[in-house]
């Protein structure tokens, strides 16, 4: 009788240890919402989550990058447009200026708003959209890009372009060589010149002209970042749903449905309750065979 009742006393106590493991294993799945908890709960979806993790980094880097390019690209499109206004002033005080009836004090006015254009130029050519890096600098982002030197603009650029990469066979280019903001600076300067010594004719055909060429090239430029700026877009909606579709698959594997775990929780309270309440009644009735001296 001894042994029977020995053996007894250690499957009830397996059975609550056993009650007690479950209980505590959906107590936390569910304060968590956590199916695997560690790699030994689910050995081949542990694989298949760390692959998942790996895209979804991949993913949110190539967001990175894409943000980064985007901050360059929208500082370069609102740069080439605020180009475009000083080339529309310019080509107007062109127009004016080739007017052989011109006052002296009408064309000292012209050479004022061109000094204040180039000036203009510069401030734009030395932009830093984050506060640190050059616009306009190539790869030497900590370097200005532009230096006036004996009255000319000097590029301190390299030209070279900024590759970020946004997809694994996609490197874009986000920024634009400053080689031409120069040009264009020595030119309003050749203009100033010009109004200067009242040359009309220069003004009205070999000026005029190559604002009219200044402007349609920044105007290419500024159609050329539009389209950078639509493929950083495209590629920026087509993560986004990606990645959702990755942390569903994700959760698919790690988390678990919350009403199945409050069902099983519920299950093992009850198997846990059983399981001391049979306890409690096989030591009762062992301690009463003791008593009765039986």
């Amino acid at each position: 009788m001894r042994i029977s009742t020995e053996w007894q006393f250690r499957q009830m106590e397996r059975a609550i240890g056993r009650g007690t493991e479950r209980l505590s294993l959906w107590q936390r799945r569910t304060a968590t919402g956590r199916r695997v908890e560690q790699p030994s709960d689910d050995p081949v979806g542990t694989v298949h989550a760390l692959a998942l993790r790996q895209q979804v980094a991949q993913i949110e880097q190539y967001g990175r990058n894409i943000r980064e390019a985007k901050l360059f690209l929208q500082a370069t499109e609102q740069a080439f447009a605020d180009i475009g206004e000083v080339l529309s002033q310019v080509r107007q005080i062109v127009t004016q200026g080739a007017n052989d009836t011109l006052t002296a004090e009408a064309r000292e006015a012209l050479i004022q708003q061109v000094r204040q254009l180039k000036q203009r130029l510069h401030q734009l050519g030395n932009q830093r959209p984050d506060g640190e890096r050059y616009l306009f600098s190539g790869q030497n982002l900590h370097t200005a890009p532009f230096d006036i030197v004996g009255g000319a603009m000097v590029y301190n650029g390299d030209g070279n372009p900024l590759l970020v990469p946004i997809a694994p066979d996609r490197n874009l280019p986000m920024n634009f060589s400053g080689a031409r903001i120069a040009d264009l600076y020595n030119k309003l300067t050749e203009i100033e010149n010009h109004l200067l010594s009242a040359d009309s004719f220069t003004l009205s055909n070999t000026d005029l002209r190559d604002i009219e060429q200044f402007q349609s090239e920044f105007q290419r430029y500024r159609g050329e970042v539009g389209v950078r700026l639509r493929e950083l877009q495209d590629y920026e909606t087509l993560y986004a749903s990606r990645k959702d579709q990755l942390l569903g698959n994700l959760a698919d594997i790690e988390e678990i449905d919350l009403a199945e775990a409050i069902s099983q929780l519920r299950q093992s309270e009850l198997s846990y309750q059983a399981a001391l309440q049979v306890f409690s009644r096989v030591h009762s009735l062992n301690l009463f065979d003791f008593l009765r001296g039986g």
